[in-house]
């Protein structure tokens, strides 16, 4: 059996079978993708795998002592949606990492650089926490998916406004993911997290500035932000850190896309939610363009996209206290 490094309390038993069928499974993957040539080093493959596995235990540690009333929901996410950790192929390393969900495999990148702040083992273990974060939201995008069919079906959205809704989510989802992996691998790594700094792309917003302490997807964390602040308990905050450190915590909950729908419901602001996310995703659009994978168009048009959502979430923006919602 597995022998834990750290102590889960009643749920050491389950956990240490989990990781004994993780490391079988992913190891039978690494030799098969030897076997096809897919791996560029064997040793450094090997090693970064077997580092990831030990920080996949590291993961549900903070966890289990930070969002002790979400570990459950965190590790039964996991334990049921990732069966085998794998390298990239050698011909795929040009992104960072990324989930098949109908495979249950998560890819990693082991020949990541160094950046300004973090080492290559410290930035492969954030985009593997970026990856898991993606299996914990995978419930809340579930729900988005059925809400948005039953609009369709009801003739109160078209097939293209559903799309950009959906989009508008799935950028939250990476925004949450990323800034949950950010505040995990600093904190593992005992380093102060940077500050937010302005920072430019002239191919987006036309070149106006924007602020981010993100390692990537930096230019999605300030419309992130932004919607975080119309909702109650949030909005109150006049800290953009704090605000997206609520938000990217709630966004561990499966209930977090229902909260959102029935806090805006309630409040008769239906039209204003679709107007946002319809925004939001459009600019999930636009960042995807930047890197080669949309259309430019929305590259070329985002800056109006982000003036518009700003303005909107300036007049959506809510200093009440939380609804007692299930959070």
């Amino acid at each position: 059996m597995y022998e834990l490094s750290y102590d889960f309390q009643t749920s050491n038993q389950i956990i240490a079978k989990y990781f004994q069928n993780l490391i079988a499974n992913s190891s039978a993957n690494l030799q098969q993708q030897v076997k096809n040539s897919q791996v560029i080093n064997l040793r450094n493959d090997s090693n970064s795998l077997a580092n990831c596995i030990a920080n996949l235990e590291q993961y549900l540690y903070y966890n289990f002592k930070n969002s002790p009333q979400n570990f459950d929901y965190i590790l039964n996410s996991i334990m049921n949606n990732v069966s085998i950790i794998s390298v990239l192929p050698k011909n795929e390393r040009g992104i960072y990492g990324k989930t098949e969900i109908g495979n249950k495999t998560i890819y990693i990148n082991p020949d990541l650089p160094n950046s300004n702040y973090l080492t290559s083992e410290e930035r492969t273990k954030l985009y593997m926490a970026h990856e898991l974060g993606h299996v914990i939201n995978n419930g809340w995008m579930q729900k988005t998916i059925e809400f948005l069919n039953k609009e369709i079906r009801a003739n109160n959205l078209s097939q293209p406004q559903a799309q950009l809704i959906y989009e508008g989510f799935s950028m939250l989802d990476e925004a949450t993911t990323q800034n949950r992996a950010e505040n995990f691998v600093y904190s593992l790594s005992s380093k102060n997290r940077p500050p937010l700094l302005n920072y430019t792309n002239k191919r987006l917003f036309n070149g106006q500035s924007y602020l981010s302490n993100f390692d990537f997807y930096g230019e999605l964390q300030a419309p992130a932000t932004m919607f975080a602040k119309t909702l109650r308990g949030i909005g109150k905050s006049n800290n953009d850190v704090s605000a997206l450190n609520i938000l990217s915590e709630r966004a561990i909950s499966p209930l977090f896309f229902n909260n959102i729908l029935k806090e805006y419901s309630r409040d008769g602001q239906m039209q204003a939610f679709a107007q946002e996310l319809q925004y939001m995703g459009l600019l999930k659009k636009a960042s995807y363009a930047n890197f080669g994978y949309d259309d430019i168009s929305y590259l070329n048009n985002s800056a109006s996209y982000l003036n518009n959502l700003k303005s909107i979430t300036s007049k959506m923006r809510d200093y009440r206290e939380p609804i007692d919602f299930d959070l």
